[in-house]
């Protein structure tokens, strides 16, 4: 559900921006803004708890949460639950914030 930050509700970057708030921590609202706060990490250094974003620099579509062996968290469309899927493209950028 776009702009659903939860608990009962998310979107892919309300379900980010949740998870990091658990633990603590305060990041941008919208997918774009989570890719221009992280550190922009290669695709083959990748590690689980990294940021995987869809679509180009300034135009940020999509979000999940890298799972490790190729899956990640996502909250992919409205009526979806959050789940772990494959990531389904290897058009993609890696982000971290830590």
């Amino acid at each position: 559900m776009w702009g659903a930050e939860g608990p009962r509700a998310f979107d892919c970057s309300g379900l980010v921006r949740y998870i990091y708030k658990q633990l603590g921590r305060s990041i941008p609202r919208v997918s774009n803004a989570q890719y221009g706060a992280s550190q922009k990490i290669p695709k083959n250094a990748k590690q689980p708890g990294d940021l995987i974003f869809f679509g180009r620099p300034g135009s940020i579509h999509h979000v999940g949460i890298y799972a490790g062996n190729g899956m990640m968290w996502a909250a992919p469309h409205s009526g979806a639950v959050v789940r772990l899927q494959k990531v389904y493209t290897n058009n993609y950028l890696v982000g971290r914030i830590r």
